[in-house]
């Protein structure tokens, strides 16, 4: 949350100080690699909402996870998201990216939950049967006669 405002502030000030709108940054990150990185913070803020201990328990703290993935620092971000932000079509439209690409992944998960759920269902049913008795009872009378000739 420290994070969020502190992005906040920064994009308040840059874009309060300056009547000419925001200059680009003299280290601009490219517009792919910056929805990259919202995306990435979008994954992280989500995880720390809905089970903040994965985080901690891996030792990831998000800010450092970002500036070290993406070989920027703190500054820079603040200052590339105040430039995007300053263009709010641009920055609209990088967002609703992030939203497509997090809604397609989602798709993709949802879908690998599902095989896998299938595959545990088997599995388990599969141990059912094994701890079954080992006698086999028939369903009905035609299988009942079918044993009884076996056994035979």
């Amino acid at each position: 949350m420290k994070f969020k405002s502190t992005i906040l502030f920064f994009l308040l000030v840059f874009l309060s100080c300056n009547d000419d709108g925001v200059k680009k940054p003299s280290k601009l990150i490219e517009e792919e690699k910056m929805v990259d990185i919202l995306y990435d913070l979008s994954i992280l803020d989500a995880l720390k909402s809905s089970n903040p201990k994965v985080l901690d328990e891996n030792n990831i703290d998000s800010q450092t996870y970002i500036y070290r993935k993406y070989s920027i620092d703190s500054l820079q971000f603040v200052e590339n998201t105040a430039f995007y932000a300053s263009d709010l079509k641009k920055y609209k439209k990088m967002y609703e990216t992030v939203e497509k690409r997090i809604e397609e992944n989602k798709k993709v998960a949802d879908s690998l939950l599902k095989i896998k759920q299938k595959e545990d269902n088997k599995k388990a049913e599969e141990l059912r049967l094994l701890k079954k008795d080992s006698i086999k009872k028939p369903r009905n009378m035609k299988e009942a006669n079918e044993l009884l000739k076996n056994q035979k």
